[in-house]
């Protein structure tokens, strides 16, 4: 059975959001309502989970990826995997800079909408021990992305990359940075 499937297993999920990006963001929050972004965690989902997303604005997005990665400036995506084996919960903080994915949607021309769906499904995977940092890695973790979301209703967001005769100048997606979980997870 497909993994985005409306068909999938719910796994129990205990979800907590947390919009501290500021007003200047108020259309982001009402754009990342707790149902849209329960579906998207949910589709996502290969196991039970405790998570909390964080909604955060470019100086926390930067003093996190500085603290925990040693890189000094804001990005889309980090995750913070907390299982320490396969037998361990999925517990994880998922937190996503608002600026870097309003900013990273209007470059690739995508809605801001399908930007945050990708993010999300892509944190949940590092969540549960998926990575994308060897090339075999990559290609399977994109593979799942690309299938939830096509299950969501959303376009593959790594086209751009997959086509040969693109001629276009499109901004190729850059591949979201998250923090390598501590043993992988996979069903």
């Amino acid at each position: 059975m497909s993994i985005g499937s409306p068909r999938a297993p719910r796994h129990a999920l205990t979800l907590t959001n947390q919009f501290v990006a500021g007003a200047a963001f108020a259309s982001h929050k009402a754009l990342l309502t707790r149902t849209a972004v329960r579906r998207w965690v949910q589709a996502a989902l290969l196991a039970d989970a405790e998570l909390t997303l964080r909604f955060v604005d470019a100086e926390e997005g930067q003093t996190l990826n500085r603290g925990y990665r040693g890189k000094d400036y804001a990005t889309n995506v980090l995750t913070f995997a907390y299982a320490q084996d396969e037998n361990d919960p999925v517990t994880g903080d998922i937190v996503l800079c608002c600026p870097v994915v309003e900013r990273e949607a209007n470059e690739q021309g995508i809605s801001l909408e399908a930007h945050y769906a990708h993010l999300i499904v892509h944190g949940v995977l590092h969540a549960q021990g998926y990575d994308h940092e060897e090339d075999d890695e990559a290609q399977e973790m994109e593979s799942l992305e690309t299938e939830i979301l096509a299950g969501l209703g959303y376009a593959d967001p790594y086209a751009a990359e997959k086509s040969p005769t693109s001629t276009q100048a499109v901004p190729s997606p850059q591949p979201p940075d998250a923090r390598k979980p501590a043993k992988s997870r996979r069903a």
